[in-house]
């Protein structure tokens, strides 16, 4: 068994909600070894391992992932944070502190917060998909003045074909 402590936890830089609501799980190969419903920024959660019989469970030095279920959207995000991820070590008790859930599963930046949504989702649908495209090449087109915020992904303060060809990758990958 290894238990895992988990302190400062986000959704898009909100707490999560309380109440058995939303819960966070840890796996391994894609499978659940251990889960907690949220509590009041500390959640404890136990974890299991190969006891020698049960090679489909993590030994000692294995990589797990943290996943969140967002309830009030009925999503599973992954949890990331900007320290490493510690390995699953048999009777350890790691600690991770601010670890962080983002819309569309978006990679949290340098200073480990998300991206505001409407950087990916610049046309604010609430999904990444072709007319976030047609809204991008809208704004290159006929906006001179446009808000720089939405769209512009790769943070070069202009929207032109990089954010497209970076929109266009992630509809792809899904």
């Amino acid at each position: 068994m290894c238990i895992f402590m988990l302190s400062d936890i986000y959704i898009n830089d909100e707490t999560p909600q309380e109440d058995h609501a939303d819960a966070i799980g840890v796996f391994y190969n894609n499978q659940c070894i251990g889960w907690e419903y949220y509590n009041n920024n500390l959640v404890i959660i136990p974890t299991i391992g190969n006891d020698g019989d049960n090679p489909q469970y993590p030994s000692t030095g294995d990589s797990i992932s943290f996943h969140l279920y967002d309830d009030s959207q009925d999503l599973i995000l992954n949890l990331q944070t900007a320290n490493d991820i510690p390995l699953w070590t048999l009777n350890q008790w790691p600690t991770l502190s601010y670890l962080y859930a983002c819309s569309y599963n978006l990679e949290i930046n340098e200073q480990g917060e998300c991206p505001s949504s409407c950087v990916y989702d610049p046309n604010i649908d609430g999904s990444i998909d072709l007319l976030d495209i047609i809204s991008l090449i809208n704004m290159i087109l006929n906006c001179s003045n446009c808000d720089l915020e939405c769209g512009n992904i790769v943070e070069d303060s202009e929207i032109n074909i990089q954010d497209i060809l970076t929109i266009l990758e992630i509809i792809l990958d899904d």
